[in-house]
């Protein structure tokens, strides 16, 4: 793994570059960008899938989004769904510029939002060849619909009167407020996914230096009316792998993308017994999703 960097427009983005055995600079590779979930960074989930999918032969590129992790841009914790696609789209350039990687043998594959984010990116960004999402979460349907789908979207009212208060007070120089995206503690927490998100995010299981678990409150004015899946209809043409934990409180998204993606060579894959978190580091379920994810690769980024 060589640490590198990138421009997003104005923004530098720190990744890490994972290489397969035996590489040499002289062959030309196929390469996945991983796109990581929100709230995470590089070295969490995704570095994990990552490192696995480059051992199979794949050139991967996991990186912090902007405003996350190691990489710039301020305020710190912005979740931008627009600037992450960007990213994404960022990384893609990167790829291209490597004289070892094959550009008509690129990839993408996230996690949980990063999954969204990366069939987004998908949609109109077809030098993406094959698409994975593992128990994908279409950020802005969460906030509208919850994280099981069973909200109804007038819940998000509330939120946006928040957001709109809140905006006005930093404009008059009130401190930015911060607001977890994982429980601080499980004290009163009852929800079983919420508690496993605490397992992963806030303890020695997957915590990260570089992840707080925490982002602003402020941008989830934009994010309640973002769609993920927006013109999926149209435009994902290209081969799609959806992957969802059979159990997983988020697997409506999955089943939704799976429903309206315009792809006709397209899969929905569900593993059995797995939570949406047991699917981050958990290897009974992570992997039987990566042998599912390699053969998927190596049939749709073929030379």
């Amino acid at each position: 793994m060589e640490s590198v960097a990138f421009k997003n427009r104005e923004y530098q983005i720190a990744g890490n570059l994972y290489f397969p055995a035996n590489f040499d600079e002289k062959n030309k590779y196929a390469a996945v960008v991983c796109v990581h979930p929100a709230s995470g960074v590089k070295e969490q989930t995704v570095g994990l899938y990552a490192n696995k999918i480059a051992d199979q032969g794949f050139i991967t590129l996991s990186f912090d989004a902007s405003f996350q992790g190691e990489s710039q841009g301020e305020p710190r914790g912005w979740e931008d769904p627009y600037t992450r696609v960007e990213d994404i789209r960022a990384a893609i350039d990167y790829l291209c510029s490597l004289s070892f990687v094959d550009n008509h043998r690129i990839g993408v594959l996230g996690i949980c939002a990063g999954g969204a984010y990366a069939m987004n990116t998908a949609i109109t960004d077809h030098r993406i060849k094959a698409a994975v999402g593992v128990n994908s979460v279409n950020i802005g349907a969460m906030f509208r619909n919850g994280w099981d789908g069973k909200a109804e979207p007038s819940n998000a009212l509330p939120l946006l009167n928040n957001v709109a208060l809140q905006r006005t007070a930093e404009a008059n120089g009130a401190p930015l407020t911060i607001a977890p995206w994982s429980p601080d503690s499980i004290d009163g927490v009852t929800d079983p996914d919420m508690l496993e998100a605490y397992s992963y995010y806030r303890t020695a299981r997957g915590q990260h230096p570089n992840s707080n678990g925490k982002g602003l409150l402020t941008a989830l004015g934009t994010i309640v009316g973002y769609d993920a899946f927006h013109l999926a209809d149209l435009y994902l043409t290209q081969p799609i792998l959806i992957i969802a934990g059979r159990e997983a409180q988020s697997r409506w998204n999955s089943e939704r993308l799976f429903e309206v993606a315009a792809s006709n060579k397209k899969e929905l894959f569900l593993v059995d017994g797995a939570s949406h978190f047991d699917l981050y580091d958990k290897p009974l379920y992570v992997n039987q999703a990566v042998e599912k994810i390699i053969l998927f690769l190596s049939e749709n980024l073929t030379a």
